[in-house]
């Protein structure tokens, strides 16, 4: 079992952000969410974009989620409330916080999948993931 505080560390460091022609992520995004969804993470619509939580609880009681905001040209993916993964809030939803942390990663990896199947990383692609 991994420390929490570490797994709570590496859920911070996830980011990927993408500076595109706003048409072309459009039609990105379908693809994004179906890389959430494909882990088992729902995907909500938010005002800046989308979460995607295991559910709409684990949401609503502070869980880390995903969350993809699109602004015009610019992309980003990053972890919501990272700090808040504890064994206690994924026992509500019946989870446990290792399994919530390697959902998250896995998703975030899948969605820097999709972006560089489009996109190189440079100066328009940025992605930052920890290795486990």
């Amino acid at each position: 079992m991994n420390d929490l505080s570490e797994l709570r560390r590496r859920l911070a460091a996830i980011h990927i952000t993408l500076k595109a022609d706003a048409e072309e992520i459009r039609k990105l995004m379908k693809d994004l969410l179906e890389a959430g969804r494909s882990i088992g993470l729902e995907a909500e619509k938010r005002a800046e974009g989308y979460a995607l939580t295991p559910s709409r609880k684990a949401a609503e009681i502070g869980l880390p989620h995903l969350r993809i905001a699109w602004m015009g040209d610019l992309l980003t993916v990053w972890v919501r409330a990272p700090y808040s993964l504890d064994e206690m809030r994924c026992e509500m939803v019946g989870i446990e916080a290792e399994k919530l942390y390697g959902m998250i990663l896995l998703g975030a990896r899948r969605m820097a999948d999709v972006l560089r199947r489009s996109f190189k990383e440079d100066d328009f692609l940025q992605v930052t993931l920890p290795q486990t």
